[in-house]
């Protein structure tokens, strides 16, 4: 697959923590949701694009710095995604202290927790 990564890596990341840390507490978004959001780089195709973005996103995600609340970034299933160690049970233990309910199948409710940038305001669900 070409464009393994993006032309400017560097650029890209800065521009995936700046959409993250405006993410609430208590609030998700998916990969392809935080890459919708960013212009695709130079040269890069909009279907090219759609297609790679959410895996550099990922990418710049594991390398965040310790002031981007990157536990806030799951999969587009709800899912917090499999990575070495123990670094998704961390992240689900940080999405729970935050007040992020996973169902019996280890699902976040996009449609409860999740959130969009041009949300203006970013309530707390329900807990009824």
């Amino acid at each position: 697959m070409p464009f393994s990564s993006p032309p400017n890596p560097k650029v890209y990341a800065q521009q995936v923590y700046a959409v993250v840390a405006a993410i609430p507490r208590g609030r998700v978004m998916t990969y392809g949701q935080v890459a919708a959001l960013i212009q695709p780089p130079p040269g890069i195709a909009p279907d090219t694009y759609v297609k790679l973005s959410p895996r550099w996103v990922g990418s710049a995600m594991a390398q965040a710095p310790d002031n981007v609340p990157w536990q806030r970034v799951i999969n587009s299933q709800g899912r917090v995604s499999p990575r070495p160690g123990l670094g998704a049970l961390a992240q689900r233990q940080l999405l729970e202290q935050e007040g992020i309910v996973f169902d019996e199948h280890d699902r976040v409710n996009l449609k409860r927790y999740g959130w969009r940038q041009e949300d203006t305001s970013s309530p707390q669900p329900s807990l009824l």
